[in-house]
């Protein structure tokens, strides 16, 4: 029976540790509204603004907006995009933003945690690592 209760308090403190982690992850994520139908999601790359998203949610380069963690809507600017890679940075109309924590590295297998911000409110999903590839191939030069 004590394995049981160990197994369940192992489980109840990664539970606790994931939604820590979205919490955090939530922090740097930003709602994308360049299409017509549902906004996408963007990693705040920068505190001063720069927006990494995929390039294929940019159905147009003008009159583009990003909900911020914070709640606040601003305008952005496409800096630049390739869509070989299917990424696109945009400079959001704010400061003070918060980055991503960086580093560490993924192994197959490994649980991955998804957060986005389709909406106001951010969502998450988890899963595994089922596949590293090599370096990233693209157009820009």
């Amino acid at each position: 029976m004590e394995q049981g209760t160990s197994s369940g308090s192992a489980l109840a403190a990664l539970s606790s540790a994931l939604a820590d982690a979205v919490e955090q992850a939530a922090r740097s994520v930003a709602r994308i509204e360049a299409r017509r139908r549902q906004a996408a999601s963007g990693i705040v790359w920068s505190a001063d603004g720069l927006i990494l998203t995929a390039d294929h949610v940019l159905e147009r380069d003008e009159d583009l907006a990003v909900g911020l963690p914070d709640g606040r809507r601003v305008t952005a600017s496409v800096v630049g995009r390739d869509p070989s890679s299917d990424l696109a940075v945009l400079r959001a109309d704010a400061t003070g933003l918060t980055p991503p924590a960086r580093g560490g590295s993924a192994r197959l297998g490994n649980l991955g945690l998804i957060v986005a911000r389709p909406g106001d409110e951010p969502m998450a999903s988890l899963g595994t690592v089922n596949a590293i590839t090599g370096p990233v191939r693209t157009n820009c030069t």
